[in-house]
């Protein structure tokens, strides 16, 4: 089965000092270097071409027979978010917190907006998530980084950017230009919560900054060299002293367990090229500020309807209201068939995936 880092982290696709440059990142066991930059040409392996199913467009993975969602990796109750559409308008985002029917639910977002709440079935018993600001500087926005297993349970990822004050970026730029493009500084918050919805444990910490590259996920035993999701770590560096004979990194490390957060430093001297290398400016594109400006154009698009494959996660999550409408436009189009979906939703039936697909989908569309 292929897997992808994010599959196999439940990262979300925010990722923190991502750039298309030479600084060093980290994220859990994979590390990235200048001197061992890989290219793979998957042009050959994408969409409806592959031999992974998982890469497959919903309409081909609708229309072929033997496919079953629940053997798809990226279809993972902690992959990506699920989706569904109210009324044409408001297109709503959540995750579910297990795999059974009829799970706790955490929303994400509501239309163009975040809004996180856990959830019951049928949207029932609401629970908003508020999060607050850890800095004095001005704030920029919440966002759900993450969601980690954590022993039974999980832990979500809640990232908070501030802006930078002009005093702190033009510091972050002497000490190495890359960092102009640095705009914000972050603190998290870990919310540990059962999967049934109830929240045990909220801990914060804010983030060095500029964090120069970051990793969060299951801490490696030592003992043994495997990832264990009962302690999640985050791990970043950011410059110590530059003007120096012997400059250095400071590393950070916050290792969370069941509550309990522990703090771990130490100074890394930087090599010679890595001395080199933060005098040049690389001209590098951050991802993160080309993802916020996509967004910001279009958040006020009218949404992309669902397919049939995610209003099946949907029925099976029992994610939506029982009074609003949603669903597929095919399917909202067949007035008698379109009755009998919400009926059935409405009164709890359940449907395997072929059967689901046999009643609701249309399994013959381009």
């Amino acid at each position: 089965m292929k897997l992808s880092l994010e599959q196999a982290f439940y990262t979300l696709g925010i990722t923190a000092g991502l750039f298309f440059s030479t600084l060093h990142m980290t994220h859990a066991a994979l590390d990235i270097e200048e001197q061992n930059v890989i290219y793979i040409d998957a042009s050959s392996d994408d969409g409806d071409e592959s031999i992974y199913p998982e890469n497959w467009s919903d309409q081909k993975k609708i229309r072929d027979q033997k496919y079953n969602p629940h053997n798809d990796s990226s279809q993972h109750f902690l992959s990506n978010a699920r989706y569904f559409v109210i009324n044409g308008k408001n297109a709503v985002r959540y995750y579910p917190l297990s795999e059974a029917e009829n799970p706790a639910l955490l929303y994400t977002s509501v239309g163009s907006k975040s809004y996180f709440a856990l959830v019951q079935s049928y949207g029932a018993a609401m629970q908003p998530i508020m999060l607050k600001p850890q800095l004095p500087h001005q704030l920029k926005d919440h966002q759900l980084f993450g969601i980690q297993p954590h022993d039974k349970n999980l832990v979500l990822i809640f990232r908070s950017r501030y802006f930078h004050t002009p005093a702190e970026m033009a510091r972050n730029i002497a000490l190495n230009p890359n960092f102009k493009s640095y705009f914000y500084r972050t603190s998290y918050e870990l919310i540990e919560v059962t999967p049934q919805g109830k929240i045990l444990h909220r801990t914060q910490f804010a983030a060095p900054s500029p964090e120069n590259g970051l990793g969060f996920g299951p801490k490696m035993n030592e003992n043994n060299g495997e990832y264990e999701d009962s302690t999640i770590e985050y791990t970043t560096r950011t410059p110590g002293v530059y003007q120096t004979l012997n400059p250095y990194d400071i590393e950070y490390s916050y290792a969370y367990t069941h509550g309990k957060l522990t703090k771990h430093t130490e100074k890394r001297l930087l090599t010679p090229s890595e001395r080199a290398e933060i005098k040049v400016d690389h001209g590098g594109v951050n991802a993160e500020n080309m993802h916020d400006e996509y967004n910001e154009a279009n958040q006020d698009r009218r949404p992309e309807p669902s397919s049939c494959l995610e209003d099946y996660w949907v029925y099976h999550d029992k994610a939506a209201a029982k009074n609003v409408l949603w669903g597929n436009p095919w399917l909202q189009r067949q007035p008698a068939l379109y009755q009998n979906f919400l009926r059935d939703y409405a009164n709890g039936k359940t449907y395997s995936w072929l059967q689901f697909r046999q009643h609701f989908c249309n399994a013959q569309q381009p």
